[in-house]
């Protein structure tokens, strides 16, 4: 019971948990039938009380568990318009912008309790046989506070190894053949350009799968847009002085402009550290390559270098190629922390993951999982969410995370938490959920707040 809503003067269900959050993203879903929209609604609230658990047991009765494998397994229930619904809610969240970080990454889905899924794909290598899907999700970040807006696209590309081909699965309609699987970045920023007002200037922020030349001449061509992207080739330039030369050569010599320190976070066998970095930047001209008739003119880049100073093992270095203005030290370094923002795509995946445990779903077919994949991806995100009000590094009212109620029981447990504000209600969540509040300790993850 403490798990339900409470009842407000005019009987509408007024949500004390991340639920209630969630329905508000699916208010506005047409397929077309009112009924499938209050459906949506209804396994949205279920399965954002507990995104963890199994689908029968956040359904908590068979009826609505029932309810749930049917509305995946509707012919009219599309994601594409499950993930719309999202995005027009989104629509306020970013009106107000001048300009929106646009961040794109793919992650591999694969799913070892249901081995047998149809529609999976090709993922592994000559070492390695699995099937699974490769989904490629483009999200929305705040350009000051790098807080998440929500998801903005999503492809499921599946790929036969043996027949050479790969595709978007699609939703419910057909699916759509792709080239080559680099088509999937120009692909999910289209989305976004396409999506965004007019007024809002989008910033694509990538990692090195999407460099390409194809890329930068369509974004600085077509979209009237920004980018900054980690380069992965040392491609050919023009530089400066009229003369050839390679790109990540070449910027080895470029003049420092100051130095800066960045907190990394344990991982991956990784120590947690300060790293010291230092900054250089400049100007040069990308040549089209010379296997690629469709493009002859050269695209104009901004280029930062990073290295990273007294580390041995694994030290940090960038080259990142922008649009963006590098004149001065911090024009750069405003450059460097929109390319550390995409990092929270990394979260998102990982909420999508281990919290959300999407990869544990056992539903027959990839045509149904790929509903339920777009009412995850929005529960991941606000359950992402709860990690950013934790840091407290932007204000936020503390009736964001938590109902009235919720309050009134943590003020029970924490009275000093009358006197302080939405950060101290976060914290005290956290506490619960097994966070020692130490001075030494980093701030709370999404995991501790969840369990809070």
């Amino acid at each position: 019971q403490n798990r339900r809503s409470d009842v407000d003067d005019e009987s509408e269900r007024c949500e004390t948990d991340v639920s209630g959050k969630v329905r508000e993203e699916f208010q506005s879903a047409e397929f077309g039938d009112q009924r499938l929209t209050k459906r949506l609604i209804e396994v949205g609230d279920r399965l954002g009380r507990a995104p963890a658990e199994s689908i029968p047991n956040a359904c908590e009765d068979w009826a609505s568990t029932k309810a749930t494998y049917r509305f995946c397994d509707n012919e009219r229930v599309d994601p594409n318009e499950i993930l719309d619904a999202h995005k027009r809610a989104q629509r306020s969240r970013v009106q107000d912008n001048d300009e929106l970080l646009v961040v794109s990454d793919t992650t591999e889905l694969v799913f070892p309790r249901h081995p047998s899924k149809e529609g999976l794909g090709d993922i592994g290598n000559s070492k390695t046989d699995l099937e699974g899907v490769k989904v490629h999700s483009t999200i929305g970040l705040d350009p000051q506070t790098h807080r998440m807006t929500g998801v903005i696209d999503q492809q499921s590309l599946i790929e036969d190894q043996q027949a050479s081909t790969k595709h978007d699965a699609n939703g419910k309609n057909d699916p759509v053949e792709l080239e080559s699987e680099q088509e999937k970045w120009i692909r999910g920023d289209r989305q976004a350009s396409d999506w965004l007002a007019e007024e809002v200037r989008p910033i694509f922020i990538h990692d090195r799968g999407a460099d390409a030349f194809a890329f930068y001449r369509e974004v600085t061509d077509d979209l009237d847009a920004g980018f900054v992207v980690r380069a992965n080739q040392n491609r050919c330039i023009q530089t400066p002085s009229g003369t050839d030369g390679r790109l990540i050569d070449w910027s080895e010599d470029l003049l420092e402009q100051g130095r800066t320190s960045i907190e990394i976070d344990q991982g991956s066998g990784r120590e947690a550290r300060e790293a010291e970095l230092l900054v250089k930047a400049g100007s040069c001209e990308l040549l089209p390559p010379k296997n690629d008739s469709t493009h002859t003119d050269p695209v104009e880049v901004n280029v930062v270098r990073i290295d990273e100073l007294g580390e041995q093992d694994d030290p940090i270095q960038w080259v990142l190629l922008t649009t963006e203005s590098v004149d001065t030290f911090s024009d750069s370094l405003r450059v460097v922390e929109s390319y550390r923002a995409r990092w929270t795509i990394e979260d998102w995946h990982k909420v999508l993951k281990t919290g959300c445990r999407i990869e544990e779903r056992r539903l027959e077919t990839w045509e149904r999982m790929e509903v339920l994949l777009s009412v995850y991806s929005v529960i991941a995100w606000k359950v992402l969410e709860l990690r950013e009000l934790a840091r407290g590094e932007t204000y936020y009212s503390p009736d964001v995370l938590l109902s009235e109620t919720e309050r009134s029981i943590l003020e029970t447990k924490f009275p000093e938490l009358t006197d302080n504000g939405d950060q101290a209600y976060a914290i005290a969540v956290a506490k619960i959920g097994g966070y020692l509040d130490r001075s030494s300790d980093p701030p709370p993850g999404w995991e501790t707040m969840w369990k809070g």
